[in-house]
């Protein structure tokens, strides 16, 4: 038996981010905060208006309606978070090699 994954295997998620999604739809509907055919039906819809577009970018658009309509997610809030989740990401420089020493002072908290 090889310990190689079998890459003519389909995957089910391409990237962490769809099973996150896919994860919290299927909890907060086990939590009962809505019925699984509202959000099929919602999903079918995306699916059918966006075919072209990846199936969990249609999944993710299905929720968020199911989610802002039924008042678990305040679309305000949801648009201020994501500014600054782009915000942040704009500013980070984190892989970018740094070339001068860093110091620590006793006492003092370092520059970023």
């Amino acid at each position: 038996m090889s310990a190689l994954p079998d890459c003519e295997a389909p995957q089910v998620f391409a990237a962490p981010w769809e099973a996150q999604i896919f994860a919290m739809v299927v909890e907060l509907h086990k939590s009962g905060l809505f019925e699984w055919r509202d959000f099929a039906d919602r999903l079918s819809r995306e699916i059918h208006a966006h075919p072209d577009e990846p199936y969990y970018h249609c999944w993710t658009r299905a929720a968020l309606d199911l989610l802002t309509e039924t008042g678990l997610v305040d679309e305000a809030e949801l648009l201020a978070q994501s500014l600054a989740v782009i915000s942040y990401r704009a500013q980070d420089h984190h892989h970018t090699a740094r070339t001068e020493p860093i110091a620590v002072v006793p006492g003092r908290v370092p520059a970023v």
